[in-house]
């Protein structure tokens, strides 16, 4: 969904009362919880015939006019759209009630891709909120993507208590910064360097750039067509891209927007190397004559802020995403770690919503690599009773297994029991980069 405009969680303000469906799937079903009836129809791919409601329930939930819908329909494929429908108890059987967008991509953590799935544009219909359709949808959503082979799921919200609930944890974050042009120049380019204008059509030399960012930073996506599209074309028109690069070749890139009101807006950035910063740097700079402010999003270590030279930069914005681990023997095993970092650690693990990642389960690491096994009951939890075990919620794993909430943190606010030997393996297994992603859906 376009990346300039947030589609995930307004819509869902109508599960305040979030009555516990079981699960959503094909056939009618009524569950009556905490007084409120909740009835969920059948869950699955968005049929022809319904897109039209869909981009209804879109625009409802979030503004999103009709044109802005089909053409993210268009770029990620007619599949990428699920719905749920209402139920005979509802009056209105067979009727869309409640959509989303969901769609398969890799998500790095420790320089290794995590198979996940991308969550967004989750609509309710606004005369049937309160009824627990967007539990239904969501819990039908993450069955379906953990049956496919996903790991994880992320999405963006407006709203916690409804993903929290789900299973979510705090995963990572999003920075909007910007600054005056003047302020990011540090002296003049490299001589050695150069710049120059790319084809932005074809996203694929930038994909191979961006592939060496994607191994050294945590919570990037690897990106599809319609994510490079909305990295390139927030609006719909391509920005211009220019390759950063010196003697052996190119070393980043830069996507701007052409000015308007005073302002430059970078619509993606890649930057490898020192010298594709102060690249970068005086090329940014070189808009001052034209535009008060240039904006850009990034992480918290931003290369650009952290270089400049006096304190124009300024972070306007920070949002965070949220993680959710589906399977999570697959999701540990997946994930690369700091080498050089051995060990086991036992983990014991709630999930209310999906039974299979509830246990005590055992992470052996050696040579930057995971092997899990589940504990049988009737060993009382092993490593545990020797102080090498963890007690948390799956929400709580979530942000532990991304690098956003350290142990000692998730400790301290009550998500987390574990004795010091495991808070400190704990540290070391998942320590790395701040967890980030510039990509917004």
């Amino acid at each position: 969904m376009p990346a300039h405009r947030r589609l995930h969680g307004p819509a869902e303000d109508l599960d305040r009362q979030d009555p516990e469906i079981r699960a959503a799937r094909s056939g009618p079903r009524a569950e009556r919880s905490e007084g409120v009836t909740a009835v969920a129809g059948g869950f699955g791919p968005l049929l022809p015939e319904e897109r039209a409601d869909a981009a209804t329930l879109v625009r409802q939930g979030f503004g999103i006019p009709r044109e802005y819908f089909d053409r993210s329909v268009e770029l990620f494929g007619p599949g990428v759209m699920r719905g749920l429908r209402a139920g005979p108890e509802a009056g209105r059987a067979g009727q869309l009630v409640a959509c989303a967008a969901v769609w398969p991509m890799d998500q790095w953590f420790g320089g290794r891709p995590v198979p996940s799935c991308g969550v967004a544009a989750v609509a309710v219909d606004p005369a049937e909120r309160g009824r627990g359709y967007g539990t239904a949808l969501m819990r039908g959503l993450l069955e379906e993507a953990r049956a496919g082979g996903a790991a994880l799921s992320v999405l963006y919200p407006a709203t916690l208590p409804l993903y929290t609930r789900l299973g979510f944890g705090r995963g990572g974050v999003s920075f909007d910064w910007s600054a005056p042009p003047a302020s990011l120049c540090a002296g003049p380019p490299p001589q050695d360097g150069w710049i120059r204008r790319a084809d932005a059509s074809d996203a694929s030399h930038l994909a191979a750039l961006r592939r060496s960012l994607l191994a050294t930073a945590n919570g990037l996506v690897e990106r599809n067509e319609g994510l490079w599209s909305f990295a390139l074309c927030p609006d719909g028109a391509p920005s211009d891209v220019y390759t950063l690069g010196g003697p052996a070749g190119p070393e980043g890139y830069v996507a701007v927007a052409p000015p308007t009101d005073r302002k430059l807006s970078v619509a993606d950035l890649c930057l490898l190397s020192p010298r594709a910063v102060r690249l970068a740097q005086s090329f940014l700079a070189g808009y001052r004559a034209q535009v008060d402010r240039v904006s850009w999003r990034g992480g918290p270590d931003d290369p650009l802020a952290l270089m400049a030279p006096d304190a124009g930069p300024r972070a306007d914005a920070r949002d965070e995403w949220l993680l959710r681990i589906l399977d999570l023997r697959r999701a540990l095993e997946t994930r690369g770690y700091p080498p050089g970092v051995a060990g086991e650690l036992t983990l014991d693990v709630s999930d209310a919503v999906i039974p299979e990642n509830s246990g005590t389960f055992r992470l052996r690491l050696s040579d930057g690599t995971a092997v899990v096994d589940r504990v049988p009951e009737k060993t009382g939890g092993g490593g545990k009773a020797a102080g090498a075990g963890l007690s948390l919620s799956i929400a709580a794993l979530s942000a532990l297994y991304s690098g956003h909430k350290g142990p000692q943190i998730l400790r301290q606010v009550g998500l987390l029991r574990g004795g010091e030997d495991a808070m400190a393996l704990a540290a070391r297994f998942f320590s790395g980069p701040a967890p980030w992603m510039p990509d917004r859906f």
